[in-house]
């Protein structure tokens, strides 16, 4: 009797083409991959359309994920193995057509605050010619010039608009940034199989469709990080692929760009260079310890620098989202009730998933780490990579007491899952070959289908929420469903007829409009101004104390509670229970002085300057 293959031959590096032609080619993926693009793209055109609620149309939805989803798990993790480039095909695949699902989502323009924020950066660019130019929107965006400085390049260069010059910096950051992923994995493991697999588990990051391929600086900065962990993978390699001074010179690039591109992911970057130098030091790799610590201590003096020289403000702004957590921390250590939030706000069907998919990765990292001891525990990299992953726990933590963790968490996980992704594979990978004492083919099914179960998690309890998955009508105070034609054109009257720069008193779904596509100072903490039936002194001295010129009210707000939860930026937690009374809305056409400038029906636009002016 033949014995079974060992789990090398199953499962490595796969050099060679494989002796059987698979019954699902990289081909027919790459087929059913685009037929999933269009056929969410058609679920999101439903939406558009007045389907949004309609059960088919969700089902389109899903379906086209489908598509893209399962045959590519399906072929990367099944049993006939794969050429290294095949697998990288299938990734590349994967990536793009799930970047082309996120773009059809708005095909016409940015509509997520975070994305109109940079675009009000970009565009300040293009018209200064000058970094730096203060951006109301986001302060700290002109502080860390570098996606601004890539795309401007770019439109300037070929004539694009800042919008598709925009998606094409972002997705080629983004497909960079997951082929250097897979690329990294690839050498620490000398396996194509554990490799495709960590790529696949980090792809169920509820960011990677959505914050992780955003036209925002994190999403370049992203890749710079995957650049630098490469090349220092390459100088502290035995024998190197090509001459060191080569990677040193890319290495010290990127981690100089990452240090200008992005605040949070430049302190990853050398939080995990330091993390590696010291497990090589206690691995007993002092080459590798020098290597790393001199690119650890470089990335170190450029956050600093940066940080003194061209971006102090960057503490203030960081300082609430640090003080939040020490809180919650704090509270929870302490003994003391913490307000949890469930794993997910959505339908019940969602939030099984989510604590299933939490559960089981959960329950997988230990068997990563028990491999890591046997067969790994000299080696630094890996070994890092096991105490990276204990961040999955600390992320769980975070999302269920500390208040709003869930978001936090969210954007942690573009980091967690780098080393958590790995961990979880390896442990697969032993599960898989476990399995040889009963059924290869049953145990390899039930990994392809927690992999799936991991990856249709990221997009259930990802972005956008249950609550917007598909576009439709106008919501109030609802991210991308607050941005239509209606706030886009009275954004655009503010800048033709009133200039830029004008303070603005406006609502949560407003604020980003026009302050992008309006290029005004909106305003936060502006409730007094639309919760009371009248516009009293006291009213008055605040606008006067904050320099408030126009007020845009938008009337849909007395017809619905925001899906946000809030109305208004910034402003102090306040639990609505029923929506605005439209009498207080309409108050400022009963104040002597206070001029209606603008009026497409729901939205209007006062002028304040006779309050601001008076005595």
């Amino acid at each position: 009797m033949l014995a079974r293959p060992s789990l090398p031959a199953m499962w490595g590096a796969a050099r060679d083409a494989p002796a059987h032609r698979s019954r699902l080619p990289v081909s027919l993926v790459a087929v059913s991959a685009a037929t999933g693009v269009l056929v969410a793209a058609a679920a999101y055109t439903a939406g558009r359309l007045g389907y949004a609620a309609s059960p088919w149309a969700d089902r389109a939805y899903w379906l086209g994920q489908a598509f893209i989803l399962v045959p590519s798990a399906a072929r990367l993790l099944s049993r006939r193995a794969l050429s290294a480039a095949g697998t990288a095909t299938v990734i590349v695949v994967l990536t793009v057509a799930e970047y082309l699902v996120k773009v059809c989502y708005s095909p016409a323009g940015f509509s997520f605050p975070d994305e109109l924020e940079h675009w009000r950066s970009t565009t300040d660019v293009l018209q200064t010619g000058m970094l730096f130019t203060p951006n109301n929107l986001l302060p700290i965006s002109p502080l860390y010039p570098g996606l601004e400085e890539v795309t401007s390049a770019l439109a300037a260069v070929t004539g694009l608009s800042v919008f598709t010059s925009g998606l094409i910096v972002a997705g080629t950051a983004h497909l960079l940034f997951v082929c250097l992923l897979y690329l990294l994995f690839h050498h620490i493991s000398g396996s194509t199989r554990l490799a495709s697999v960590a790529v696949l588990l980090y792809a169920a990051n509820s960011h990677f469709q959505s914050f992780d391929s955003m036209f925002a600086y994190q999403t370049l900065a992203v890749a710079f990080l995957g650049l630098t962990l490469l090349a220092a993978w390459q100088l502290t390699a035995a024998q190197p692929s090509r001459g060191r001074t080569g990677w040193l010179a890319i290495a010290v690039m990127a981690i100089l760009a990452t240090a200008v591109t992005h605040h949070v992911t430049s302190y990853m970057l050398a939080a995990t260079l330091i993390l590696i130098t010291l497990v090589s030091l206690v691995t007993g790799h002092r080459r590798s310890a020098a290597w790393l610590g001199a690119l650890a201590l470089l990335a170190v003096v450029s956050v600093v620098s940066w940080l003194v020289t061209a971006a102090p403000a960057t503490v203030s702004y960081l300082q609430p989202v640090a003080g939040g957590v020490l809180r919650g921390l704090t509270t929870l250590f302490g003994g003391a009730h913490a307000s949890a939030s469930p794993l997910s706000g959505g339908p019940l069907s969602d939030w099984v998933l989510s604590a299933t998919a939490v559960v089981a990765l959960s329950a997988v990292l230990p068997v990563g780490w028990w491999q890591v001891w046997r067969r790994h525990r000299r080696e630094p990299w890996t070994v890092a990579m096991a105490a990276g992953s204990i961040s999955w726990y600390a992320i769980i933590a975070i999302r269920l007491w500390v208040t709003d963790g869930s978001e936090l968490a969210g954007r942690a996980s573009t980091f967690v899952f780098i080393p958590a992704a790995y961990i979880a594979g390896l442990g697969m990978m032993h599960m898989v070959e476990a399995g040889r004492r009963w059924s290869v083919r049953i145990v390899t099914t039930a990994v392809i289908a927690g992999v799936l179960t991991l990856m249709f998690d990221g997009l259930a309890n990802g972005w956008p929420p249950y609550w917007e998955r598909l576009p439709g009508p106008y919501m109030v105070a609802a991210y991308e469903s607050s941005v239509e034609p209606e706030e886009i054109a009275s954004a655009s009257w503010a800048l033709a007829v009133l200039g830029p720069g004008n303070r603005f008193a406006t609502d949560f779904g407003n604020f980003p409009l026009l302050g992008s596509y309006g290029d005004q100072n909106p305003v936060g903490e502006v409730d007094y101004l639309y919760t009371s039936p009248v516009f009293t002194r006291s009213d008055a001295a605040q606008v006067r104390a904050e320099s408030v010129r126009y007020v845009l009210v938008d009337r849909r707000l007395s017809t619905e509670l925001p899906a946000d939860g809030e109305y208004f930026p910034n402003s102090a937690t306040v639990t609505y229970t029923h929506p605005i009374p439209v009498a207080d809305l309409r108050k400022f056409d009963r104040v002597p002085g206070v001029n209606r400038w603008y009026d497409s029906g729901n939205i209007v636009i006062y002028d304040l300057g006779a309050v601001l002016n008076a005595p």
